[in-house]
């Protein structure tokens, strides 16, 4: 009897274990395949994409490409979805770039510009953003109807550098870019130098773009705060996210773009991820008349 009810019990815990068999979270609408980086045998970029449920307007949905995809791709889609149903937000096509594995495996290659003394394996923002406008756009604009004239980006970080480089070396690529604590500082601020020929542009030929600069209010602590050891908190003073963000948005402000600068108080480098993408959606996104 006792060996009865024991086989009884192990095949009732057999059975609850398969009922609680862990399978992945897909949602709804989304999908993802891998592409071959050209000359680099071995290396994938991963995409994920999203659609919306409700059909295209006549122009076709706006597209926001969102970098680091791994990672933002997921709350964009939870967040996209719902301020869609509030109206806040017009359905679009959601673009994640990312990479195969949990560890992001060549941002730094791909997201910074080429600078003299670079570390190596670092300075392929060109060719990344040759893969962007030849290979990604059409590839999605083949899958889904789209406006070519709604198109946006989003980075943070060495992402949020990678959108500047963007917008100064390629502005008809991106309609509205937003660049979330962005990595300015990189390589002595290399990028200004792009900064400086993109400002010497006709201010007409600059008008219609939009570029939204974000950063968290604590990542650039004014006062000692022994909560931050002395050496990063040295090293926060010195790289000036706040500072750089706030004197790019400003000098080019006054140069043709749309600009807005946005500092979200209480968020340090990593926390302001997920409100900046909220701020992005809206920025993006919003609905046109």
């Amino acid at each position: 009897m006792m060996r009865r009810r024991t086989l009884g019990a192990l095949a009732l815990a057999g059975a609850a274990a398969a009922a609680w068999a862990l399978s992945p979270v897909v949602p709804p609408r989304t999908t993802s395949w891998d592409v071959p980086v050209p000359g680099e045998p071995g290396r994938q970029r991963r995409i994920l994409a999203a659609w919306p449920e409700e059909p295209p307007p006549p122009g076709g949905y706006p597209v926001l490409v969102l970098l680091d995809g791994n990672a933002t791709f997921p709350i964009a889609v939870a967040a996209a979805r719902q301020q869609e149903r509030r109206a806040a937000v017009a359905p679009a096509v959601l673009i994640g770039v990312g990479y195969p594995g949990e560890e992001p495996s060549g941002r730094l290659r791909d997201y910074t510009p080429p600078a003299p003394g670079a570390r190596p394996g670092s300075g392929g923002a060109d060719a990344f953003l040759d893969f962007l406008a030849g290979t990604l756009l059409p590839e999605v604009a083949r899958r889904w109807p789209v406006d070519p004239t709604r198109q946006a980006i989003f980075g943070h970080s060495l992402g949020g550098l990678l959108v500047l480089y963007a917008l100064f070396t390629r502005p008809g690529l991106f309609r509205r870019s937003i660049a979330a604590s962005p990595s300015i500082w990189w390589q002595d601020r290399v990028v200004l130098e792009a900064e400086r020929r993109f400002a010497a542009r006709p201010a007409a030929e600059l008008s219609r773009l939009s570029l939204l600069v974000m950063v968290g209010g604590d990542e650039e602590p004014q006062d000692d705060d022994p909560r931050i050891p002395p050496d990063r908190l040295a090293w926060l003073r010195r790289v000036r996210m706040i500072g750089n963000a706030r004197e790019l948005a400003d000098r080019l402000a006054g140069v043709g773009p749309e600009v807005s600068f946005l500092e979200l108080p209480g968020h340090d480098h990593g926390s302001v991820v997920s409100p900046a993408i909220s701020q992005a959606l809206r920025f993006a996104l919003r609905p046109e008349a």
